[in-house]
């Protein structure tokens, strides 16, 4: 690779990793705010169709008011497997009500919740690394400025960043590992609710209607 290309590299690299950092922070926000507003608006739309799968059965679980989204969903997932698995004619009277539902939309949340929460969980990683990159490139150009002499001021200088690099890196992976760890145990359970959603679609063979 041309000397002259790594240098213009390492230059811009060197000149903008606070902006770089800042930059991934930004970028894990954005992940974070979406992720929460998906996993709300998937959780409701779940909620919506199981009710609706399960619309015209009279021993339908009730709806207390008490119950928390995610126990409705569950009791009424719960039911219709456990209605198919009894009485396989019931099958039918499911697939009518699930070809109300577009399935397309749910699927597509599912993806995107799945990638966004992988993209975030990579993000929170590379923060401490971009912090080492700082420190590493502080002291690559304190080498090609001195060149050979030790330059105290210099020395001082990318002392002072590479310190400011890798405690920010450090500071911003702790923050967001924080937020992953507080929204992982939510996004697993609505990423399982869907998957529980796709097995029954798969079981009551709507596709093949």
């Amino acid at each position: 690779m041309d000397s002259t290309l790594i240098q213009t590299l390492f230059n811009f690299i060197m000149n903008n990793i606070f902006p770089i950092i800042y930059g991934f922070a930004v970028v894990e926000i954005y992940l974070v705010v979406n992720i929460f507003l998906m996993m709300r608006k998937h959780e409701m739309v779940l909620l919506d169709v199981s009710d609706n799968l399960v619309k015209g059965f009279q021993d339908a679980p009730d709806r207390d008011s008490t119950q928390s989204a995610h126990e409705k969903i569950e009791a009424s997932l719960e039911f219709i497997s456990n209605k198919i698995a009894a009485d396989n004619s019931f099958k039918d009277d499911f697939i009518k009500n699930a070809k109300k539902i577009s399935q397309r939309p749910i699927y597509s949340r599912h993806y995107k919740i799945e990638m966004f929460a992988s993209i975030m969980s990579t993000l929170v990683q590379v923060f401490p690394l971009l912090g080492i990159l700082g420190t590493i490139l502080a002291i690559a150009q304190t080498a090609f400025q001195s060149g050979g002499s030790v330059d105290v001021s210099s020395l001082s200088n990318a002392f002072v960043l590479a310190m400011d690099t890798t405690i920010l890196g450090i500071s911003f992976s702790i923050l967001f590992m924080v937020i992953e760890s507080t929204f992982q145990p939510r996004i697993e359970r609505v990423i399982n609710e869907s998957s529980d959603y796709r097995h029954i679609i798969s079981k009551i063979n709507l596709s093949g209607e």
